[in-house]
């Protein structure tokens, strides 16, 4: 069985999600699959992320890659600010805060950004959400007032957001080919078995995915969730995968079947021979040097000495994948 996770292995999606939300055709299926309707006034060709300047002076630096705008099909601008919301606590004010966002970037607009007369362009508030419990504050800032006599609705402001709750998506009714429904398949995964079978039907895609890029970063993701999902169990899972990248995602899948019934021997043999956690900390070690080249074990290799819970040891091959930096990965090891 799977250790169950703790804090430390418990999933941090957040960088992931960002690098999948700045690539151009990851916005666009997200449109697609959860705005269908408005999706089709959109030219996606020309869709296009603003420069982090322009947020981080209305909006701050944590939403400094979230904001894009892209044409209409009747030839006028629409702004779309992602907000990517991960924490476990839903935020009731949602509404209120998707507002303020909104009047900050139409106040920060110059002149040339505005269309004739100068009217603003419309802004379109999305919060892609991916915690457990599901999403049950207001959409609407409306619905956050105490109710009114009808001779005051007319007074009240009125501003929706896009909700596009992760875990609520019905990922096998929709198109295979499909990012957001890609990444909804794996965080609805509960056991190995379905893991392999979505990683089966997602092959296709991985393999001959335009947006090469996009395929790296999900794939990268795919080993982090793994890892995480099997505690410290996965850290070999992983180390295999990661070994047999260069083959096909196929043939990996039929590999994989086997995986489970090996695990177990190789984990007892691996004790016998040298001690169970000397053999994780090797393989942290090998996945950091794969990641961000030899030199990182360095450093790494006496902060792991010094680790005497399996647990941890997982923990940290987790974050491999979640740093940008070597750097981070290391002080993250000392502190915590």
């Amino acid at each position: 069985m799977p250790n169950k996770p703790n804090r430390h292995t418990k999933p941090r999606h957040d960088a992931a999600y960002k690098s999948f939300f700045s690539r151009q055709s990851a916005v666009t299926d997200t449109l697609r699959l959860a705005a269908r309707d408005l999706s089709r006034h959109l030219d996606f060709a020309t869709l296009e992320r603003l420069p982090a300047s322009f947020v981080t002076e209305r909006l701050g630096q944590r939403h400094a890659d979230m904001l894009w705008k892209a044409l209409t099909v009747e030839g006028s601008w629409l702004y779309l600010f992602v907000l990517l919301e991960f924490q476990s606590t839903v935020d009731r004010r949602m509404a209120l805060r998707m507002m303020e966002y909104t009047v900050r970037i139409l106040r920060g607009l110059d002149k040339d950004d505005l269309g004739p007369a100068g009217v603003f362009p419309p802004v379109l508030p999305v919060v892609i959400y991916n915690g457990e419990r599901r999403w049950t504050a207001a959409t609407d800032v409306r619905d956050l007032f105490a109710p009114v006599p009808d001779e005051l609705l007319g007074y009240l402001p009125q501003h929706r957001y896009l909700l596009i709750e992760v875990q609520s998506i019905r990922a096998s009714e929709q198109p295979s080919d499909n990012v957001l429904s890609l990444i909804a398949s794996f965080e609805q995964a509960r056991s190995l078995e379905r893991f392999e079978e979505v990683l089966v039907e997602a092959a296709d895609w991985l393999e001959n995915a335009t947006d090469r890029e996009l395929a790296k970063l999900i794939k990268a993701w795919v080993a982090l969730v793994l890892v995480q999902r099997l505690g410290r169990e996965g850290i070999a899972l992983n180390e295999r995968l990661w070994e047999e990248e260069g083959t096909k995602m196929t043939t990996l899948i039929e590999r994989a079947r086997k995986w489970g019934k090996e695990r177990d021997q190789q984990c007892l043999e691996k004790g016998i021979r040298r001690g169970r956690l000397e053999g994780e900390r090797e393989l942290v070690l090998r996945m950091t040097a794969r990641r961000f080249g030899p030199e990182a074990t360095d450093d790494l290799a006496p902060v792991l000495a010094g680790v005497s819970d399996s647990d941890r040891v997982a923990a940290i091959a987790a974050r491999v994948f979640e740093c940008e930096t070597a750097d981070e990965l290391i002080e993250w090891a000392r502190e915590s």
